[in-house]
């Protein structure tokens, strides 16, 4: 047992301690990222199977708890108001997510997204982007509770002024808007078309209760691997 005391034996039980203490943290991490995404996913499932609320329910709405629900206004696009959200993809290409200002009946604002568009030939090229749907109109869209903040890209095509990045979406270009986005939604009609429809998520927990276990199995070798070292290390002679 005295090899157990060893310098040698305690930097090895340290390393070990290291490993597994490393390994749990690890483990701990990605369960907890598999649950949330779990929730997640049991939100959106929930959500997106209710009937649309009306603007007079988003009074204190927790947009998290709501995200992917449908929702009706009235009121009508600021197209003066537009801006470009940057490494997006459709299809393998390249391109932007557009976001334009709609001012509903009652005076307040929200950042719609109207889908996506291809990136021009070069940097110096603007997308081509159509005009939303003019004057007084109803739209249907789902509610969307992700920030966006780090991946807002003011474009002077669109915009005609560059600005920094906002620190929130409900400030964005120093308009006062909601701090949620909205995903626009084809009317029944067709009269209303988003330029790219944005589809349900795949409503997967991912590998993160995968990986969880697999940290849970490195712990264990690492306990294994030196309490077999010390046993191969007892089966020495002593010098």
């Amino acid at each position: 047992m005295r090899r157990l005391f060893s310098p040698t034996s305690l930097l090895q039980s340290a390393i070990a301690l290291a490993l597994i203490v490393g390994c749990l943290y690890a483990a701990n991490w990605q369960f907890g990222r598999g649950q949330f995404q779990a929730n997640t996913n049991k939100i959106i499932a929930e959500n997106s199977k209710l009937p649309a609320l009306k603007e007079t329910a988003l009074a204190g709405l927790d947009p998290v708890a709501n995200q992917w629900r449908k929702i009706n206004l009235t009121g009508s696009f600021a197209p003066t108001y537009q801006e470009l959200v940057r490494n997006r993809y459709s299809e393998g290409k390249f391109g932007f997510e557009v976001l334009t200002l709609f001012k509903s009946s009652s005076g307040k604002n929200f950042w719609v997204d109207r889908g996506w568009v291809a990136a021009g030939p070069n940097a110096m090229t603007p997308p081509v982007v159509a005009q939303p749907a003019k004057g007084q109109i109803e739209i249907t869209a789902r509610i969307r509770s992700e920030n966006l903040s780090r991946q807002l890209h003011g474009s002077f095509f669109v915009t005609r002024t560059e600005s920094p990045k906002p620190k929130s979406i409900a400030k964005l270009q120093g308009v006062d808007a909601a701090e949620f986005y909205l995903d626009l939604l084809p009317s029944l009609d067709g009269a209303i078309k988003p330029l790219t429809e944005v589809e349900l998520p795949e409503l997967s927990n991912g590998p993160h209760f995968a990986y969880a276990l697999q940290w849970l199995a490195f712990a264990f070798l690492a306990l294994v691997g030196r309490v077999l070292l010390f046993r191969e290390t007892e089966r020495l002679p002593l010098v």
